[in-house]
């Protein structure tokens, strides 16, 4: 049923393979639970990529490849109208993926995000994870270290210019665990939804 507040709204950005898809899984899973009851809601950046072929994709000759790793690959504008219909339709909405900080109706927005995480890791740990992954279409010989990393570090400059005095929160999985991260999270949700009068 329809609400007219604002869902909490919680941000989990930054670094590809950085572990946001799995927290945003895991968040979802306990905020839904019985021991919240809560309508909670997840959005993936990762579910607007554009087909192969949309005109609006950026080509890149040195790869033979599509560039999958900026705004253009992504049909921001949906993203953005989903975003507005599903606020007022949840108590939570977890937003997450690589350039939802970098959209720029929502980097010119100070009021958007509650809670804001941003994921990080080391260019070894990334491309270790990286190659892990099967991704469709497969990432051409040298694409990470050609490409990927670089927008990532141009995304990542962006963003904390743009946040320098919000209250961005960075994460990294190798330096602290999964869990322990987790918990400070679930800990900022609950104090969160208590000043909104969600849970008491």
């Amino acid at each position: 049923m329809p609400s007219t507040q604002s869902a909490l709204v919680v941000g989990l950005g930054g670094v590809t393979n950085g572990g946001k898809t799995t927290m945003c899984h895991s968040l979802k899973r306990l905020f839904s639970s019985n021991k919240y009851n809560l309508r909670v809601l997840s959005m993936h950046l990762d579910h607007y990529f554009r087909s192969p072929d949309d005109p609006h994709h950026v080509y890149l000759v040195e790869f033979n490849h599509n560039d999958w790793d900026s705004l253009h690959a992504l049909d921001t504008d949906k993203f953005l109208a989903d975003i507005e219909s599903n606020r007022y339709q949840c108590d939570i909405l977890l937003i997450e993926g690589f350039l939802i900080f970098n959209i720029p109706k929502l980097l010119n927005n100070e009021q958007f995000y509650d809670l804001i995480y941003y994921f990080d890791l080391s260019y070894e740990e990334c491309l270790r994870r990286r190659l892990g992954r099967n991704y469709d279409p497969p990432d051409p010989k040298g694409y990470f270290e050609g490409h990927v990393w670089q927008a990532f570090i141009k995304a990542k400059k962006e963003v904390f210019q743009c946040f320098n005095d919000r209250a961005l929160v960075v994460v990294n999985t190798t330096e602290e665990s999964f869990e322990k991260i987790e918990d400070r999270i679930v800990k900022d949700i609950e104090t969160a939804l208590s000043k909104k009068k969600f849970i008491s």
